[in-house]
């Protein structure tokens, strides 16, 4: 009887621990949120959207040469994939991942999330605008990052040292840096705050550098949290542009933020506010002189 009733207990706390683990992982309940952030920070490589399922490969060396663009995306959500509708690009805009091009469409591969992104709308009205005849997105933005996450000596910086290295291996040149990232820093420090967050960068940077990447970095405004903008880290985007280093100011995303009807999920883009951004960043790189 003894030995039924352990069974019994056994197979009881078996099941349990099942459908908690069913739930822990929809709801985010704990221990979920810990076994995956240690997950991250051992495997970051392994962080975003890796479904290539039904995606068209497309020969990285088909697309070399010509009026392209490469530019590498990073920072936190809105850098990602977590926009509110999808989009598949009409013109030649693609997303390279883990060492291969393949059509690009939302949600992109590399990003954290699953909706829509910025960049395969921007790619669109590049070429329609005569800019390039073609653009290469390599997105590896994760949601939630601070800056001292991406720098040097950071656990999400070996991602933009592999992007660096798979792109060039796979004879890509990069051309373009968009960094989208501010909304995760702290909102009090003053002064200090505003150094640290300049420190960080130029630190990321100086490593990018000394990997052979020469291209110019832009720098969106994007610090609105759940309690709006964050005066400090804008202060710090700002300061930190430099024309002789190759540092420009982006996009003022955070003044879509005004207006509810560009807003999703209250930190993220709606259909219209993924549409305005990515005008945004078509007036900025237009106004710096793209060709």
């Amino acid at each position: 009887m003894k030995k039924i009733l352990i069974s019994a207990l056994f197979l009881i706390a078996i099941t349990l621990s099942y459908f908690y683990g069913l739930v822990s992982h929809k709801y985010a309940l704990p221990p979920f949120p810990q076994i995956l952030s240690l997950k991250e920070h051992l495997l970051p490589l392994t962080i975003g959207f890796r479904d290539t399922a039904g995606r068209a490969e497309v020969p990285c060396g088909d697309l070399i040469g010509g009026r392209t663009m490469v530019a590498l995306v990073f920072g936190q959500s809105n850098s990602g994939n977590h926009g509110e509708t999808l989009y598949a690009p009409k013109r030649a805009v693609f997303n390279f991942f883990d060492g291969r091009c393949y059509r690009a469409v939302d949600p992109l591969l590399g990003a954290t999330g699953d909706g829509g992104s910025v960049w395969s709308r921007l790619g669109d009205l590049l070429i329609d605008g005569g800019l390039y005849d073609r653009v290469i997105f390599i997105p590896i933005g994760v949601g939630t990052t601070t800056i001292e996450e991406w720098t040097r000596g950071g656990y999400l910086h070996r991602r933009i040292t592999n992007a660096i290295e798979q792109s060039r291996a796979c004879g890509l040149a990069i051309t373009h840096l968009f960094w989208v990232q501010g909304g995760s820093e702290p909102r009090t420090g003053g002064r200090a705050n505003t150094e640290r967050y300049k420190k960080n960068f130029t630190a990321m940077l100086r490593s990018i550098r000394d990997h052979g990447v020469t291209a110019p970095i832009y720098l969106a405004i994007a610090t609105y949290c759940d309690s709006g903008p964050i005066p400090d880290i804008q202060a710090a985007l700002r300061e930190l542009a430099d024309p002789k280093r190759k540092i420009v100011i982006g996009p003022d995303s955070d003044v879509f933020y005004k207006d509810a009807a560009n807003t999703w999920e209250q930190v993220h883009l709606s259909h219209r506010g993924l549409e305005l951004s990515s005008r945004a960043w078509l007036d900025v790189l237009r106004r710096a002189g793209e060709k």
